[in-house]
């Protein structure tokens, strides 16, 4: 097996020359370059990246930890992560938390012992004090993980103000929304803020409104169902329902098998904007969270954190929008 000390003397130079030119470090002679490169190329040497990574004493691979990952949420942000981290020479390591409450902790110890370079926590399954004087490069998706923790999340209070509004708009006068802030931990997360300013908004127009709490972490289709039936069921006569996209489409399914038609009797906003809702009909108002952007800034943090480059602690809040659709129509108007 050819080895970078076969390349140093083919190409008559040293080691360190040759490791420069490999890593892109420090400066070489244009024509000692172009000999090393052709030394490469005739030794047909492949750099040996477990040894590589082990001198300069990181991995080159960034984590990820969601819930779930079959969640279409999830399923969008670690895609486009994994994009992000390629196109900056990582690779990703994901780690789907549903079924495992300690997985956080197993990736804790791992960036601890280097095995990997940064993580992006976007799972919400150990309290904060796992975190506690970590110093090490770990950027959190829509969760507070402590000052010295950068924080990636969307405009939450925008988007309850959005929801509710649009519902008013649409002459809702009883609504329920549905939060998620039941669980082993009481997780702190700017998401939360959405159900605040919902209520707030609602009852500031005079508009009932009635909040179910979820598990944490849940996100399974006979669990939303459940809670959308309990809903129902209590409050038969409501007019209007916010929540994620996949609560809101569960909604929509028993509203139809109860008869209950949808705008005419009852109005819908989803929260988050992922593709299954371009499958519903009638189609759901949604307010949609940029995604694929959440996911690029995450990995853009987690990197300058790696390489050093970013000072002090930066948290990110990105626009939300709404997209107007039949399930909010008002007397025969449809989507704008």
């Amino acid at each position: 097996m050819t080895t970078i000390q076969d390349v140093a003397r083919h190409a008559h130079v040293g080691v360190a020359t040759v490791s420069r030119v490999l890593n892109g470090n420090g400066y070489v002679k244009e024509e000692t370059r172009k000999k090393i490169e052709a030394a490469i190329a005739d030794l047909d040497y492949t750099p040996n990246e477990m040894a590589r990574n082990l001198y300069f004493r990181k991995s080159h691979i960034v984590a990820v930890t969601v819930p779930d990952v079959s969640h279409p949420f999830f399923a969008e942000f670690v895609s486009t992560v994994e994009a992000a981290l390629c196109e900056k020479g990582y690779q990703t390591m994901i780690c789907n938390t549903y079924y495992e409450s300690n997985f956080e902790e197993k990736y804790l110890e791992m960036l601890k012992r280097q095995r990997v370079d940064g993580i992006i926590f976007g799972s919400h399954t150990l309290d904060t004090s796992g975190y506690a004087d970590l110093k090490k490069p770990i950027v959190a998706l829509d969760r507070d993980l402590g000052g010295n923790i950068p924080c990636v999340a969307s405009n939450h209070r925008e988007g309850g103000r959005l929801a509710a509004e649009e519902l008013i708009r649409a002459g809702c006068k009883k609504v329920v929304q549905f939060e998620g802030s039941v669980g082993k931990f009481q997780v702190s997360t700017p998401s939360n803020m959405r159900h605040e300013v919902f209520r707030e908004v609602m009852e500031s127009h005079g508009v009932t409104c009635y909040s179910y709490d979820s598990r944490w972490n849940n996100f399974r289709n006979a669990y939303f169902r459940s809670l959308v039936r309990e809903a129902l069921d209590q409050h038969p006569d409501i007019d209007g329902a916010f929540g994620t996209d996949m609560l809101m489409m569960e909604m929509l399914r028993e509203a139809r098998e109860r008869g209950k038609r949808v705008p005419d009797e009852l109005k819908l906003v989803a929260y988050d904007g992922t593709y299954p809702l371009q499958f519903c009909y009638p189609g759901i108002t949604c307010v949609e969270q940029p995604i694929q952007e959440l996911a690029r800034e995450a990995v853009r943090l987690v990197i300058e954190m790696i390489d050093g480059n970013l000072t002090g602690v930066e948290n990110v809040e990105l626009p939300v929008s709404l997209r107007r659709r039949e399930s909010t129509a008002c007397e025969g108007n449809v989507r704008s």
